[in-house]
């Protein structure tokens, strides 16, 4: 049997006391260890929430500041339009003032006003012991005689400056209106749409034949000239109002807003600051609001186009279907005569597709009586 270690020697009790000692240290040195970690942790929290608030800060007060600096601008516009106005106010009255004084000028009372102060003068230069101060009277009437004659006089003066204009104008109107009339008349001939003039040629000659035509002619269209008429102006406003749809979306517009959206993209695209990307991004979705009315625009000219181009060749076709009732013999006419009625109620049903198709483009506008075509 092998012999046992001896037992270690008992502790002292300033080896157990100092035992504790280092136990208690170690423990407090790991307490604050994880306490400090632990303020740290609650530190950055509090110091991200800090920069959050002081961030949402100065962006509610760049705003505020916006706001106050686009309030003051229209402010001082406001200030200075009211003074312009009060200016404009002014000035009027002066004029008005002016002109009254102008048109109430009386010569008659200017000379009285005249001879009065003359004679107020020679009684203060021969009595100067006892009436001098009539000469102060006597300077006061010679002044408003002098007022009251000069106005007198500029009155006159433009009176006769308004007759020489008026003379002048007349004789140039009188000269220049035999020249004037034929330019007048070639300025909307050099402007004219070739689809007008298309269609007042086949208008023009389809009235011709209805009212040179057969007497089957007259049971279908009883009022041709009324028609025929109708019919122009559904074709011409047609065109007209076509023309404006397309003057609002020019192909040079189109590109430019291209262009521009492009440009405006990128830049939001490459904008770091939130509140200068959010105002580009509104910008852009403004843009493209603009570019989809514009290709609305073009979507309603372009329906113009086809209900105008439907419209000529329905009149091509009725000007087909008289001809042929018009050289039609006597045992054709009945179907001949059948065929242009059904020509003129296709009319009929095409100025209804009109009248709506404009009605669809101008909403405001009032609605558009159908045009007779019987």
């Amino acid at each position: 049997m092998a012999p046992q270690p001896p037992p270690p020697p008992p502790e002292l009790p300033l080896q157990k006391h100092l035992r504790r000692m280092l136990e208690a240290l170690a423990e407090g040195q790991k307490r604050h260890a994880q306490w400090k970690e632990t303020w740290e942790r609650q530190h950055a929290q509090e110091r991200e929430k800090w920069a959050r608030k002081q961030a949402r800060g100065v962006e509610k007060w760049a705003e505020h500041m916006g706001s106050w600096a686009e309030h003051l601008e229209k402010k001082q516009r406001r200030k200075w339009e009211r003074r312009m106005e009060r200016e404009r106010w002014r000035e009027q009255q002066r004029a008005m003032k002016r002109q009254r004084q102008l048109e109430e000028a009386n010569p008659l009372m200017g000379w009285v006003f005249a001879v009065a102060a003359l004679v107020m003068a020679g009684m203060a230069v021969i009595r100067s012991h006892e009436l001098w101060w009539l000469i102060f009277v006597a300077l006061g009437m010679g002044t408003a005689a002098a007022g009251i004659l000069g106005r007198a006089r500029q009155l006159e003066k433009a009176r006769l400056q308004e007759r020489e204009t008026q003379g002048t104008a007349s004789r140039e109107e009188a000269r220049d209106e035999a020249p004037e009339a034929p330019v007048k008349t070639e300025a909307p001939r050099q402007a004219e749409d070739p689809r007008t003039a298309r269609v007042d040629v086949l208008c023009d000659k389809l009235l011709a034949e209805l009212r040179a035509g057969p007497g089957v002619l007259r049971d279908v269209v009883h009022q041709p000239e009324q028609t025929v008429e109708g019919l122009r102006k559904s074709c011409h406003e047609l065109a007209r109002r076509e023309r404006e749809l397309r003057s609002l979306s020019s192909p040079e517009d189109e590109r430019r807003l291209e262009e521009e959206r492009a440009k405006l993209a990128a830049r939001v695209e490459s904008e770091h600051d939130a509140v200068v990307k959010e105002r580009l991004g509104k910008a852009l979705r403004l843009l493209d609001e603009q570019r989809r009315q514009r290709a609305e625009l073009a979507t309603a000219a372009s329906r113009l186009e086809a209900e105008h181009m439907r419209l000529y060749y329905t009149l091509e076709n009725l000007y087909t279907q008289v001809l042929r009732v018009r050289s039609a013999d006597a045992a054709s006419a009945d179907v001949a005569g059948a065929g242009l009625r059904r020509s003129v109620e296709q009319l009929g049903l095409e100025m209804d597709a009109v009248a709506e198709a404009l009605e669809e483009v101008h909403r405001d506008a009032p609605p558009r009586e159908r045009v007779p075509t019987r």
